[in-house]
Protein backbone atom coordinates (compact mmCIF):
# COMPACT_ATOMS: atom_id res chain seq x y z
CA UNK A 1 0.00 0.00 0.00
CA UNK A 2 1.46 3.16 -0.99
CA UNK A 3 1.92 5.87 2.01
CA UNK A 4 0.68 9.47 1.41
CA UNK A 5 4.01 10.86 1.71
CA UNK A 6 5.47 8.65 -1.08
CA UNK A 7 2.52 9.52 -3.74
CA UNK A 8 -0.44 11.04 -2.14
CA UNK A 9 -3.75 10.18 -3.16
CA UNK A 10 -4.78 7.77 -5.90
CA UNK A 11 -4.02 9.26 -9.58
CA UNK A 12 -1.36 12.13 -8.51
CA UNK A 13 2.46 12.30 -8.51
CA UNK A 14 4.41 12.11 -5.60
CA UNK A 15 5.42 14.77 -3.79
CA UNK A 16 9.03 15.00 -4.31
CA UNK A 17 8.39 14.95 -8.23
CA UNK A 18 5.96 18.01 -7.81
CA UNK A 19 6.70 20.68 -10.08
CA UNK A 20 9.42 19.04 -12.26
CA UNK A 21 7.05 16.69 -14.00
CA UNK A 22 4.55 17.08 -16.86
CA UNK A 23 1.11 14.31 -16.72
CA UNK A 24 0.44 12.83 -19.90
CA UNK A 25 -2.40 10.49 -21.48
CA UNK A 26 -2.34 7.59 -20.35
CA UNK A 27 -2.42 5.81 -23.96
CA UNK A 28 0.81 6.93 -24.46
CA UNK A 29 2.15 5.06 -21.32
CA UNK A 30 0.11 1.39 -21.43
CA UNK A 31 3.80 -0.35 -21.72
CA UNK A 32 5.18 1.51 -19.12
CA UNK A 33 2.14 0.91 -16.64
CA UNK A 34 3.20 -2.57 -16.59
CA UNK A 35 6.35 -1.26 -14.79
CA UNK A 36 5.18 1.13 -12.22
CA UNK A 37 3.18 1.37 -9.42
CA UNK A 38 2.03 4.93 -10.15
CA UNK A 39 -1.52 5.27 -11.60
CA UNK A 40 -0.68 8.70 -13.47
CA UNK A 41 2.41 8.44 -15.87
CA UNK A 42 5.04 11.00 -16.31
CA UNK A 43 7.49 12.52 -18.02
CA UNK A 44 10.90 13.87 -16.26
CA UNK A 45 11.91 17.69 -17.67
CA UNK A 46 15.47 18.21 -17.25
CA UNK A 47 15.73 21.18 -15.04
CA UNK A 48 16.95 24.50 -16.71
CA UNK A 49 20.49 26.04 -15.40
CA UNK A 50 20.31 28.69 -13.42
CA UNK A 51 21.06 32.30 -14.95
CA UNK A 52 23.14 35.10 -13.81
CA UNK A 53 21.52 38.72 -13.77
CA UNK A 54 23.85 41.59 -15.01
CA UNK A 55 23.74 42.35 -11.40
CA UNK A 56 25.34 39.17 -10.35
CA UNK A 57 28.17 40.25 -12.71
CA UNK A 58 28.26 43.64 -11.62
CA UNK A 59 28.57 43.19 -8.01
CA UNK A 60 31.65 40.32 -8.50
CA UNK A 61 33.49 43.17 -10.46
CA UNK A 62 32.47 45.56 -7.90
CA UNK A 63 34.24 42.87 -5.17
CA UNK A 64 37.08 41.88 -7.42
CA UNK A 65 37.60 45.79 -8.22
CA UNK A 66 36.31 47.80 -5.96
CA UNK A 67 35.64 51.23 -7.73
CA UNK A 68 36.63 53.03 -4.48
CA UNK A 69 40.45 52.39 -5.92
CA UNK A 70 39.65 54.41 -9.29
CA UNK A 71 40.92 57.64 -9.77
CA UNK A 72 38.78 60.53 -9.44
CA UNK A 73 38.57 61.69 -12.94
CA UNK A 74 38.07 58.54 -14.20
CA UNK A 75 34.54 57.44 -15.46
CA UNK A 76 34.58 53.43 -14.18
CA UNK A 77 31.66 50.83 -13.50
CA UNK A 78 28.22 50.05 -15.41
CA UNK A 79 28.08 52.13 -18.07
CA UNK A 80 25.53 50.58 -19.91
CA UNK A 81 22.55 48.35 -19.01
CA UNK A 82 19.45 47.28 -17.32
CA UNK A 83 20.91 45.25 -13.85
CA UNK A 84 17.71 42.96 -14.56
CA UNK A 85 18.70 41.61 -18.01
CA UNK A 86 20.20 38.33 -18.02
CA UNK A 87 23.42 37.29 -18.78
CA UNK A 88 25.05 34.48 -20.76
CA UNK A 89 27.63 35.51 -22.84
CA UNK A 90 30.70 38.15 -21.53
CA UNK A 91 33.22 39.67 -24.26
CA UNK A 92 36.63 41.16 -22.40
CA UNK A 93 38.92 43.62 -24.27
CA UNK A 94 41.41 45.94 -23.37
CA UNK A 95 39.44 49.31 -25.90
CA UNK A 96 35.38 48.47 -26.93
CA UNK A 97 36.30 49.92 -30.22
CA UNK A 98 34.32 49.49 -33.40
CA UNK A 99 34.74 46.39 -34.75
CA UNK A 100 34.89 44.87 -30.95
CA UNK A 101 31.09 45.97 -31.00
CA UNK A 102 30.45 44.00 -33.99
CA UNK A 103 32.55 40.92 -32.96
CA UNK A 104 30.01 41.43 -29.78
CA UNK A 105 26.69 41.48 -31.73
CA UNK A 106 28.07 38.69 -33.68
CA UNK A 107 29.10 36.42 -30.99
CA UNK A 108 25.51 37.49 -29.20
CA UNK A 109 27.24 38.76 -26.16
CA UNK A 110 25.19 40.17 -23.55
CA UNK A 111 27.84 41.97 -21.85
CA UNK A 112 31.04 43.65 -22.35
CA UNK A 113 33.80 44.29 -20.38
CA UNK A 114 35.97 46.80 -21.55
CA UNK A 115 39.25 47.90 -19.56
CA UNK A 116 38.71 51.35 -21.03
CA UNK A 117 35.62 53.33 -20.58
CA UNK A 118 33.76 53.89 -23.50
CA UNK A 119 31.85 57.03 -22.36
CA UNK A 120 35.22 59.07 -21.22
CA UNK A 121 34.71 62.75 -22.09
CA UNK A 122 30.95 64.14 -22.37
CA UNK A 123 29.00 63.16 -24.63
CA UNK A 124 26.74 65.61 -26.61
CA UNK A 125 25.34 63.56 -29.33
CA UNK A 126 25.18 59.74 -30.29
CA UNK A 127 25.12 59.62 -34.23
CA UNK A 128 26.60 57.63 -36.88
CA UNK A 129 28.90 60.03 -37.96
CA UNK A 130 30.89 59.32 -35.41
CA UNK A 131 33.09 56.02 -34.64
CA UNK A 132 32.23 56.02 -30.71
CA UNK A 133 28.33 57.24 -31.94
CA UNK A 134 28.36 54.48 -34.02
CA UNK A 135 29.79 52.05 -31.80
CA UNK A 136 27.65 53.31 -28.93
CA UNK A 137 24.05 52.57 -31.15
CA UNK A 138 25.41 49.04 -32.29
CA UNK A 139 25.52 48.08 -28.24
CA UNK A 140 22.28 50.01 -27.37
CA UNK A 141 19.89 48.22 -30.65
CA UNK A 142 21.86 44.80 -28.98
CA UNK A 143 20.73 45.27 -25.76
CA UNK A 144 24.60 44.97 -24.63
CA UNK A 145 25.67 46.10 -21.26
CA UNK A 146 29.12 47.49 -20.97
CA UNK A 147 31.24 47.33 -17.70
CA UNK A 148 34.48 49.44 -17.32
CA UNK A 149 36.76 48.89 -14.52
CA UNK A 150 39.88 50.84 -15.40
CA UNK A 151 41.74 52.29 -12.70
CA UNK A 152 40.21 50.76 -10.63
CA UNK A 153 41.17 46.86 -11.89
CA UNK A 154 45.17 48.47 -12.35
CA UNK A 155 45.10 48.82 -8.61
CA UNK A 156 43.37 45.73 -7.48
CA UNK A 157 44.82 43.15 -5.21
CA UNK A 158 44.54 41.17 -8.19
CA UNK A 159 44.57 43.78 -10.63
CA UNK A 160 46.87 44.68 -13.36
CA UNK A 161 49.68 45.75 -11.72
CA UNK A 162 49.83 42.76 -9.56
CA UNK A 163 49.89 40.51 -12.31
CA UNK A 164 52.80 42.38 -13.85
CA UNK A 165 54.67 42.15 -10.98
CA UNK A 166 54.29 38.34 -10.82
CA UNK A 167 54.95 37.87 -14.81
CA UNK A 168 58.38 39.44 -13.55
CA UNK A 169 58.94 36.79 -10.46
CA UNK A 170 59.16 39.75 -8.17
CA UNK A 171 59.37 39.08 -4.63
CA UNK A 172 58.45 41.44 -1.84
CA UNK A 173 55.38 42.70 -4.15
CA UNK A 174 53.45 45.29 -2.76
CA UNK A 175 51.71 48.77 -3.38
CA UNK A 176 53.91 51.85 -4.65
CA UNK A 177 51.03 53.83 -3.28
CA UNK A 178 49.44 51.75 -0.85
CA UNK A 179 45.57 52.39 -0.69
CA UNK A 180 44.20 54.01 2.66
CA UNK A 181 41.58 51.54 3.41
CA UNK A 182 43.61 48.48 2.39
CA UNK A 183 47.89 48.19 2.31
CA UNK A 184 46.93 45.36 0.00
CA UNK A 185 45.25 47.90 -3.28
CA UNK A 186 46.78 50.29 -4.22
CA UNK A 187 48.57 52.16 -7.51
CA UNK A 188 51.41 50.53 -9.09
CA UNK A 189 53.42 47.76 -7.59
CA UNK A 190 57.38 47.49 -6.68
CA UNK A 191 59.57 44.00 -5.91
CA UNK A 192 62.66 42.86 -5.70
CA UNK A 193 63.99 40.80 -8.68
CA UNK A 194 65.88 37.55 -7.32
CA UNK A 195 69.20 38.62 -8.46
CA UNK A 196 69.96 41.91 -9.84
CA UNK A 197 71.12 41.98 -13.07
CA UNK A 198 72.26 43.93 -15.83
CA UNK A 199 69.66 46.43 -17.66
CA UNK A 200 70.49 44.39 -21.18
CA UNK A 201 69.31 40.86 -19.59
CA UNK A 202 66.21 42.49 -18.20
CA UNK A 203 64.96 43.59 -21.51
CA UNK A 204 66.30 40.47 -23.06
CA UNK A 205 63.61 38.93 -20.75
CA UNK A 206 60.90 41.96 -21.31
CA UNK A 207 60.92 41.12 -25.22
CA UNK A 208 60.52 37.46 -24.49
CA UNK A 209 57.74 38.00 -22.19
CA UNK A 210 55.60 39.97 -23.91
CA UNK A 211 56.59 38.66 -26.78
CA UNK A 212 57.96 42.40 -28.49
CA UNK A 213 60.69 43.15 -31.44
CA UNK A 214 61.28 46.02 -29.51
CA UNK A 215 61.40 47.71 -26.33
CA UNK A 216 61.97 51.33 -25.30
CA UNK A 217 63.86 52.23 -22.82
CA UNK A 218 66.35 54.74 -20.86
CA UNK A 219 69.71 53.70 -19.21
CA UNK A 220 72.57 52.36 -19.18
CA UNK A 221 72.55 48.96 -20.57
CA UNK A 222 75.87 47.40 -18.44
CA UNK A 223 73.50 49.02 -14.79
CA UNK A 224 72.32 46.47 -12.63
CA UNK A 225 68.76 46.80 -11.08
CA UNK A 226 67.05 44.89 -8.46
CA UNK A 227 64.55 47.08 -7.13
CA UNK A 228 61.53 47.18 -10.25
CA UNK A 229 58.47 49.49 -10.00
CA UNK A 230 55.83 49.09 -12.03
CA UNK A 231 53.25 51.06 -13.59
CA UNK A 232 50.03 49.53 -16.55
CA UNK A 233 48.86 51.72 -18.98
CA UNK A 234 50.46 55.55 -19.26
CA UNK A 235 52.34 55.75 -15.66
CA UNK A 236 54.77 58.49 -16.03
CA UNK A 237 53.64 59.91 -13.39
CA UNK A 238 54.87 57.23 -11.17
CA UNK A 239 58.41 57.83 -11.72
CA UNK A 240 58.88 59.78 -8.88
CA UNK A 241 57.40 57.64 -6.77
CA UNK A 242 59.77 54.63 -7.85
CA UNK A 243 63.55 57.24 -7.47
CA UNK A 244 62.02 57.66 -3.37
CA UNK A 245 61.28 54.26 -3.01
CA UNK A 246 65.41 53.74 -3.92
CA UNK A 247 63.86 51.92 -7.39
CA UNK A 248 66.61 50.57 -10.13
CA UNK A 249 63.64 50.83 -12.86
CA UNK A 250 60.66 51.60 -13.57
CA UNK A 251 58.31 49.64 -16.12
CA UNK A 252 55.08 51.28 -17.71
CA UNK A 253 53.50 50.79 -21.09
CA UNK A 254 54.21 54.41 -22.68
CA UNK A 255 55.27 57.94 -21.50
CA UNK A 256 55.72 61.45 -22.19
CA UNK A 257 59.08 62.49 -23.90
CA UNK A 258 60.47 64.72 -20.83
CA UNK A 259 60.07 61.70 -18.58
CA UNK A 260 62.76 59.73 -19.96
CA UNK A 261 64.84 63.07 -19.18
CA UNK A 262 63.81 62.98 -15.69
CA UNK A 263 64.61 59.10 -15.44
CA UNK A 264 67.83 59.78 -16.54
CA UNK A 265 68.34 62.74 -14.53
CA UNK A 266 66.73 60.79 -11.48
CA UNK A 267 69.15 57.58 -12.67
CA UNK A 268 66.52 55.29 -12.86
CA UNK A 269 66.06 52.81 -15.73
CA UNK A 270 62.78 53.51 -17.64
CA UNK A 271 61.42 50.73 -19.79
CA UNK A 272 58.34 51.03 -22.21
CA UNK A 273 56.52 47.55 -23.10
CA UNK A 274 53.76 49.79 -24.82
CA UNK A 275 50.09 50.38 -23.43
CA UNK A 276 48.73 47.48 -25.58
CA UNK A 277 50.97 44.80 -24.12
CA UNK A 278 50.84 45.91 -20.72
CA UNK A 279 47.07 45.45 -20.28
CA UNK A 280 46.05 42.64 -22.43
CA UNK A 281 47.29 40.07 -20.47
CA UNK A 282 45.15 40.94 -17.81
CA UNK A 283 42.06 41.56 -19.76
CA UNK A 284 42.24 37.69 -20.71
CA UNK A 285 43.24 36.71 -17.75
CA UNK A 286 39.90 38.58 -16.02
CA UNK A 287 37.90 36.17 -18.84
CA UNK A 288 39.20 33.33 -17.04
CA UNK A 289 38.52 34.64 -13.55
CA UNK A 290 35.18 35.14 -14.96
CA UNK A 291 34.46 31.62 -16.64
CA UNK A 292 35.54 30.59 -13.08
CA UNK A 293 33.17 32.49 -10.70
CA UNK A 294 30.25 32.00 -13.58
CA UNK A 295 30.05 27.83 -14.97
CA UNK A 296 27.10 28.37 -16.81
CA UNK A 297 27.96 31.27 -18.54
CA UNK A 298 30.31 31.55 -21.97
CA UNK A 299 33.52 34.01 -21.40
CA UNK A 300 36.29 35.23 -24.04
CA UNK A 301 38.64 37.85 -24.52
CA UNK A 302 38.05 39.82 -27.97
CA UNK A 303 39.36 37.75 -30.55
CA UNK A 304 39.90 40.69 -32.77
CA UNK A 305 41.13 43.57 -30.54
CA UNK A 306 44.77 43.88 -31.80
CA UNK A 307 47.59 46.36 -30.95
CA UNK A 308 46.65 49.41 -33.05
CA UNK A 309 50.54 50.45 -32.59
CA UNK A 310 52.82 48.71 -35.21
CA UNK A 311 56.37 48.89 -36.09
CA UNK A 312 58.59 48.69 -38.86
CA UNK A 313 61.49 47.01 -39.02
CA UNK A 314 64.96 47.03 -41.61
CA UNK A 315 64.44 44.01 -43.89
Amino acid sequence: MRSEAAGGRSGELPRFLSGCCVPLPASYWQSFNRFTTLDTPFQLIPLAMPSSSLSDIVDFLHSFAPLSLAADWDNVGLLIGDRNDPVERILTCLTLTEDVADEAIAERANLVVSHHPILFRPVQRITTETPDGRTLLKLLRGRIAVYCPHTAFDSAKEGINQQLAESLALNSIRPLRPADDDQAHGEGRIGELPQPQPLSDFLSRIRELFQLSHVAFTGDLQQQVARIAIGCGSAGEFLSDAANEGCDLFLTGETRFHTHLEARALGVALVLVGHYASERPAVEALANTLSQAFRELTVWPSRVEQDPVQWSSES
